[in-house]
């Protein structure tokens, strides 16, 4: 027997370092030395491991686990009541969702292999892909899963978390998402996760736009995430800049939904009404937010300049072109990033009668609970603006482009930052004396992201300024 196993009994080695099959139902110990132990073991140890199990009527599977995924096995290990809470939240979502289809995981051992996938595979096969026709909701439905698994909400959690009492918005675990969404990243920027297939494949999809000449040449793409953060070739041509000599016009931050405003009093406050699915049943209850939340302790300074103002967002699906531009002109006062949960973005809920995920983010106010950037910006007359881009999900990641520094001159219509893989949000605050209005058309549309606007695309106007100037 190996040196390594001296002085452990055979059950002992299987609750430490296997995963072992009975009656059909996984059971896994901690895996924290388990490759070492891969390494290490001898031919006699399998011999024991064999005879032991076969007399018990027990499969043995001795598994390499991500690294990610040995990381979230050893936090649920350490904390009892942490690993109790996602086990009820996977039982919930198995009851909301008993379909195995798009619902396999039923147990922490699914989970975990569940992880293990993903971390090596495209995001629009995360779930069976065949289930659906539009590539985008392929693409939403995968990524939408593991929201949906962590985000059932736990009486244990209520009055405990501000948000929403579900285990995403528990530190350890949200802690863990974002070291899950860089090992997803991290795939995402090799060459391994971008073929000639995929580029043939999202050509002939319209909702990408690949065939309108817009972007810049294929060949600077060599990885999945470059191409998600394609550039635009001309922005002059593709997305001509509303109001170039008018300060008073506001430009589209992105190509994009958008969901609304909302006023803020003189205390700073916004109201959120009560959230409800697509069958009115309310998922969130009505509360306010303030604009100190959303800026963060780095932009609290700021806060007052908004308060009696107006706030605004705007949403990016999958597969709209993900770099944020600048709304109006002027002078950059701060930037900085504000390291929060990475959650979904809203509320997820299973939708049995489309037999689809739902995510609820039209309202405002989660943003202020999610990663995000801000860039504050002094206009010449209208005061000023907060831009927040926000990413949501598996995003994850927030990037200024090179130049938006604080001190910096800044143009309408400049690019801001940019986005990589995932679903995003762009959020803007503005000066009561901005006297803000949003000018983007009403729109019938049967896109689950719609707030009744037609999509608008990147530089063109997305409101006005009335206010008074000075």
């Amino acid at each position: 027997m190996s040196a390594l196993f001296q002085g452990l009994d055979i059950c002992g080695i299987l609750n430490r370092f296997a995963v072992m099959r009975k009656n059909g139902r996984l059971i896994s110990g901690d895996s924290r030395q388990q490759q070492e132990v891969l390494q290490n073991i001898t031919a006699a140890d399998c011999v024991r491991l064999r005879v032991w199990s076969e007399e018990r009527s027990i499969s043995v599977i001795m598994k390499n686990h991500a690294e990610v995924t040995l990381e979230l096995m050893e936090l649920l290990d350490r904390d009892g009541r942490l690993k109790r809470l996602v086990e009820k939240s996977i039982a919930l979502a198995e009851k909301e969702n008993p379909d195995h289809g798009t619902n396999p995981v039923r147990s922490l051992d699914e989970f975990y292999d569940y992880i293990d996938f993903t971390l090596t595979a495209m995001p629009w096969t995360f779930l069976p892909e065949e289930r659906y026709e539009r590539f985008v909701t392929k693409v939403d439905q995968s990524c939408l899963y593991i929201y949906f698994l962590l985000d059932r909400p736990l009486k244990e959690l209520e009055g405990e978390l501000e948000f929403r009492p579900s285990v995403q918005f528990l530190e350890p675990i949200y802690v863990w998402l974002r070291h899950y969404n860089n090992a997803l990243k991290q795939f995402l920027d090799t060459e391994e996760s971008w073929k000639p297939e995929y580029y043939e494949m999202l050509y002939k999809d319209p909702s990408w736009h690949l065939d309108q000449g817009w972007f810049e040449d294929p060949s600077n793409w060599h990885t999945f995430n470059q191409f998600f953060s394609r550039r635009l070739k001309n922005a002059d041509e593709s997305r001509p800049l509303a109001g170039a000599k008018d300060d008073s016009v506001v430009a589209a931050p992105g190509d994009s939904l958008p969901q609304g405003t909302w006023e803020i009093d003189e205390k700073g406050r916004f109201f959120s009404p009560d959230v409800t699915d697509e069958h009115g049943v309310v998922i969130k209850t009505s509360t306010f937010y303030s604009v100190e939340k959303l800026l963060g302790e780095a932009g609290a300074p700021y806060a007052k300049h908004f308060y009696g103002g107006m706030l605004t967002h705007t949403f990016f699906n999958f597969d709209d072109y993900h770099r944020a531009h600048c709304p109006v002109s002027g002078t950059v006062i701060a930037t900085y990033v504000i390291k929060n949960p990475n959650a979904v973005g809203g509320i997820t809920t299973w939708e049995p009668d489309r037999q689809m995920y739902v995510l609820e983010s039209c309202f405002a106010g989660w943003q202020a609970y999610e990663t995000r950037g801000c860039v504050l910006i002094e206009t010449d007359k209208y005061g000023l603006v907060a831009v927040f881009t926000v990413g949501q999900g598996q995003v994850s990641s927030v990037h200024f482009a090179e130049g938006v520094v604080p001190g910096a001159k800044i143009k309408k219509g400049d690019e801001l930052g940019y986005f990589l893989f995932g679903g995003s949000d762009c959020a803007m605050l503005f000066e009561k004396k901005a006297g803000f209005e949003l000018t983007c058309p009403p729109a019938p549309s049967d896109d689950t992201y719609a707030n009744g606007y037609a999509k608008v695309l990147c530089r063109a106007q997305y409101g006005v300024f009335h206010g008074e100037q000075g």
